[in-house]
């Protein structure tokens, strides 16, 4: 990796701590709304919020014909597909173990990154995403049980398929991103996460009316909104856009350990000695995968123009 890539280092970390924190804002939301009332509100304040942002650079906005089933393919996989799943695992299963399956992503990201933008992981990376998940072991191997998990392994199956949705995610982003601005990508995936799920919130809804909603909720579910479906998602797109995939991918190993701090803070779960080792290898692991990138993939230069 060149020192030019360094750069790039803070906006990661603070996508991976607006992602890290999602999943016990979800948890709290979950605790008063439906799946789908969540991912409605979350997306729906969202999309008010781009149009705000976006008003003054509406030609952002503009497509060619050619890329409608390249976005609309990308939109289906994530928010879609990755929410329904992730969604449902956070309301079977502990924040914690959602973070982690979460952790598996840079695997994904490898193997569709070797396939879709033949990228091949060096020694090192593959080190590094060997090490991360030698410390997932650690976090789950020793996890505390808790009364926030009522069916443990259906939700982290669940979590695990949103897992290969962002791995796919992160290869395909990065095929757009050489010639559309991240904001551009990531306007439509809400604009999509919001038709989709309205009507199945509106159905969510009409079984089970809303009750007065505490701050909490109200809270978690603008935070979803702000922090995560825009920052977060800017900056996922915008990294993508100067970064390998698997280069990206990796920081998701980081998501378990904030997710476990926030859990400790928020629901009282206790971090062990194990678990705060297996953080340790989780960090060194990210810190060898960001280091050596893939050696040989796809460029800006010989396929795509850059972002307007």
């Amino acid at each position: 990796m060149t020192p030019l890539h360094w750069r790039y280092l803070p906006h990661l970390l603070l996508m991976t701590l607006l992602f890290g924190l999602t999943f016990v804002a979800t948890k709290v939301a979950l605790q008063q709304l439906g799946v789908f009332t969540v991912v409605t509100g979350r997306y729906g304040i969202a999309l008010l919020l781009l149009l705000t942002i976006l008003w003054k650079k509406r030609e952002w906005l503009i497509i060619p014909r050619q890329d409608w089933g390249r976005f609309l393919l990308l939109t289906f996989i994530e928010p879609v597909a990755y929410f329904i799943l992730e969604t449902l695992g956070i309301q079977w299963t502990s924040p914690t173990n959602v973070a982690l399956m979460i952790a598996t992503i840079p695997a994904f990201a490898l193997l569709f990154g070797h396939f879709l933008l033949h990228e091949k992981a060096t020694r090192w990376s593959v080190l590094g995403i060997i090490l991360s998940f030698i410390g997932v072991y650690f976090i789950v191997h020793f996890q505390d049980q808790s009364g926030l998990a009522p069916r443990p392994l259906l939700g982290s199956l669940l979590a695990l398929g949103a897992a290969a949705c962002a791995g796919l995610y992160n290869s395909l982003a990065r095929k757009l991103s050489f010639r559309h601005h991240p904001m551009t990508i990531t306007f439509y995936q809400t604009v999509i996460a919001t038709l989709f799920f309205s009507p199945l919130a509106l159905w969510e809804v009409a079984r089970q009316p809303l009750q007065s909603l505490h701050w909490q909720t109200v809270g978690s579910v603008v935070y979803l909104a702000v922090g995560s479906s825009v920052l977060g998602y800017f900056l996922l797109n915008f990294a993508l856009s100067h970064l390998k995939a698997v280069q990206v991918a990796i920081f998701s190993n980081l998501i378990p350990a904030i997710t476990l701090v926030a859990s400790f803070l928020v629901f009282g779960e206790i971090l062990n000695t194990w678990q705060l080792g297996g953080s340790v290898l989780v960090l060194s692991g990210v810190y060898l995968t960001f280091s050596h990138p893939p050696i040989t993939g796809i460029s800006k230069e010989s396929t795509l123009s850059p972002p307007p």
